[in-house]
C-alpha cells in the first residue's frame, strides 16, 4: 500500500531537514579545507545560493503537491456522496483508488458499508411491499363486487377477477374513455365512474338501473389525492343486483 498523505508530509519534512543538514555539513567541510579567507567567503556564498535555490524549489513542491493530493481525494469523495444523494446506491466503489491515504480509505469503506446496509434495507422493504401488495390483491379478488382503480385520465390501474370475468375485453392497459359498451346498462356504469374521475367527486351508493330491467348497479367510489390535495385517480366498487 502506498504511503498516506500524512506519511508523505512527514517524509517531505524529513527530506527538508536532511537538505539543511547537508548544507551545514558542506559549509563545515568548506571551512575545514579553506586556506584563503577570500576563497572561503566565495565558496560559502556559492553553497548558500545553491542550497537556498534547492530549498526554495523543494518548498514550492511541498506547497503545491500536498494541496493537490488532498483536493483530488476530497473531490472523489464529494462526487461519491453527490451520487448517493441523487439516489444512486449501486455504485461500484474502488477503495484502492484511495489507498494513498488511510483516512480517506476508511471513509470510503464506511460509505461502502452504508450503501450495503441501504441496499439490504431496500431489498427487504421491496419484498415487504410486494408481499403487502399481493395480500391486497388477493383480498380484493375475494370480494364479490366489481373493483376498479383508475387514474384521472381514465387509465386503468387495477381490476379484480370479478371485473375480468364480466368484461374480458378490458385490461390494465385499457383506458375508460376508449371503452365502448353496446349495453346501455354497463355504459351508464362507466359514465358514472368517468364523471367522478373528471370532476374529482366521490360516489356514495349511486344507483344505475334501466327502466323495465331487473338489473341494478350500486356504485361506490373514492377519489385518491396526492399530498397537495390534487386528485390523481379513484377506487370504485360496483355491486350488481338482480343479475
Amino acid at each position: 500500500m502506498k504511503g498516506s498523505i500524512r506519511k508523505r508530509y512527514h517524509l517531505m519534512l524529513i527530506c527538508l531537514f536532511a537538505i539543511i543538514v547537508v548544507q551545514f555539513i558542506a559549509v563545515l567541510f568548506t571551512i575545514g579545507q579553506a586556506e584563503n579567507i577570500y576563497i572561503l567567503a566565495s565558496d560559502i556564498q556559492s553553497i548558500m545560493i545553491v542550497f537556498l535555490f534547492v530549498i526554495f524549489v523543494y518548498l514550492v513542491l511541498i506547497f503545491n503537491y500536498l494541496p493537490y493530493r488532498l483536493t483530488r481525494a476530497v473531490k472523489r469523495v464529494q462526487d461519491l456522496i453527490e451520487e448517493i444523494s441523487n439516489g444512486n446506491y449501486q455504485i461500484d466503489i474502488d477503495s484502492s483508488r484511495f489507498e494513498h491515504d488511510h483516512d480517506f480509505q476508511e471513509l470510503i469503506l464506511s460509505l461502502q458499508k452504508m450503501l450495503d446496509i441501504i441496499m439490504r434495507f431496500d431489498a427487504v422493504k421491496a419484498d415487504k411491499i410486494y408481499e403487502h401488495h399481493q395480500r391486497l390483491n388477493q383480498l380484493i379478488n375475494l370480494l364479490p363486487q366489481i373493483v376498479l382503480i383508475a387514474t384521472v385520465n381514465g387509465d386503468i390501474v387495477f381490476i379484480n377477477e370479478v371485473f375480468r370475468k364480466r368484461f374480458p375485453a378490458i385490461s390494465e392497459t385499457s383506458n375508460l374513455n376508449e371503452v365502448i359498451q353496446k349495453d346501455d346498462f354497463y355504459a351508464r356504469i362507466f359514465d358514472a365512474i368517468l364523471g367522478s374521475l373528471r370532476f374529482g367527486n366521490n360516489i356514495y351508493d349511486e344507483r344505475v338501473d334501466i327502466e323495465g330491467s331487473a338489473q341494478t348497479a350500486l356504485i361506490k367510489g373514492s377519489i385518491i389525492r396526492n399530498r397537495k390535495g390534487i386528485a390523481s385517480g379513484g377506487v370504485y366498487t360496483v355491486e350488481l343486483i338482480g343479475d
